[in-house]
């Protein structure tokens, strides 16, 4: 059973404090109208006033008796101090808190579990199963489906049980339609695995959860070997199309904690090739994904390379492209003094030769504008 503690099924916890007390037990002119209309008595009238607020809060009628003080108390100044008793437990067994719980649903509009609870619980036990494997969870989508509804929450072990045989139900269909699709090759294939090879320590079962060492580049030929020798085993793909990945996911989990002796118990029809698969499905998609991980890292770095390469080669050309712009300042003095053009030949020609020749200086221009734009592309 699941603890009531990672779920969303209400209870009372410890002290609240004014602000919600305000928030979730306060009764308004209707509630107050209502009580008077249906108890009579200081006692009746506080009774009926703790069943509707925590109906309202728990979702389910709770034992008066369980009923926090702090509650009680603030229920009994909502209703004037002359109502404020000091027990609630004399009701516990009379018919009157049966006709109080029957006044409360119609006020509230509500039902009991028993009227459709339990077909709300399949509907969405069934639905969330598809996104989500873990039993505290469905128990909270069903806990908020049934205060959609309006329908009173079972006992907490009532609705835990239901949920745990529903979801066992589903699991079965699971293995069953696993165990027609397999051919008896491919079973065959699975059950070696748990068998032990001569001259191996290891059998396929347990080398399947073992890696190769970190996912790094040292390691990248071991990682290529192990997607190649998982990929020879079986593709599990095509046998699991149409069960949700957070079925994989749990039925791998599973799978990897178990040792061979503890799988070769496994005697449910289906539940051994199940598990086996969705390991084996699991571990093919991480390995891939280290592999790609690998990659991507190599490829950054490689990147990142090429730009501090391209930044040190445009620091390492600025002083090249200072003399070119004194070329440049040059020839615009000479275009700015020449009265003719031969003149302006003449002494643009003498900078060019003065400062290397046109052959340097474009040398020098190719160099310089070839990185000049952020292109790292070609130090790759």
């Amino acid at each position: 059973m699941p603890s009531i503690d990672r779920t969303a099924y209400p209870r009372f916890r410890g002290l609240l404090t004014n602000a919600e007390l305000e928030a979730d037990f306060a009764l308004s002119d209707g509630d107050k109208a209502f009580v008077r209309r249906h108890a009579r008595g200081a006692i009746g009238r506080l009774s009926l006033a703790v069943s509707l607020k925590t109906r309202q809060w728990l979702g389910c009628f709770a034992a008066l008796t369980d009923v926090p003080d702090q509650i009680r108390i603030h229920l009994a100044d909502e209703l004037g101090r002359g109502e404020q008793v000091e027990r609630l437990d004399g009701l516990e067994q009379s018919r009157t808190l049966y006709r109080y719980r029957q006044a409360i649903r119609t006020h509230l509009g509500s039902r009991p579990f028993s009227h459709g609870g339990r077909e709300v619980v399949i509907r969405t036990v069934h639905r969330s199963a598809q996104v989500m494997s873990d039993p505290a969870d469905l128990i909270s989508a069903s806990v908020e489906a049934l205060f959609k509804e309006r329908i009173e929450l079972p006992a907490f072990s009532n609705l835990d049980r239901l949920i745990s045989n529903l979801r066992q139900s589903i699991h079965e269909k699971i293995y069953r339609k696993i165990e027609v699709a397999l051919s008896e090759a491919q079973c065959q294939v699975l059950d070696a695995m748990l068998e032990l090879p001569a001259g191996h320590h290891l059998n396929a079962f347990s080398r399947l959860k073992e890696t190769p060492g970190p996912a790094n580049l040292k390691h990248l030929r071991l990682w290529i070997d192990r997607l190649a020798e998982l990929d020879a085993i079986l593709d599990p793909r095509p046998l699991l199309g149409g069960i949700p990945h957070t079925k994989i996911r749990q039925f791998a989990a599973e799978a990897k904690v178990l040792e061979t002796g503890d799988l070769r118990d496994v005697c449910q029809p289906g539940r051994r090739h199940t598990l086996f698969l969705c390991l084996l499905h699991q571990t093919q998609t991480e390995t891939r994904d280290q592999l790609v991980e690998m990659f991507i890292r190599r490829i950054r770095r490689t990147r990142n390379r090429a730009v501090e390469r391209l930044h040190t080669l445009q620091k390492n050309q600025r002083a090249i492209e200072e003399e070119l712009l004194a070329v440049f300042g040059q020839v615009l003095r000479h275009a700015g003094a020449a009265d003719a053009d031969e003149e302006l030949g003449r002494n643009v020609r003498q900078v060019l030769r003065e400062q290397g020749g046109v052959e340097t200086l474009g040398a020098q221009y190719h160099a310089v504008t070839a990185y000049h734009n952020d292109n790292y592309l070609p130090l790759l």
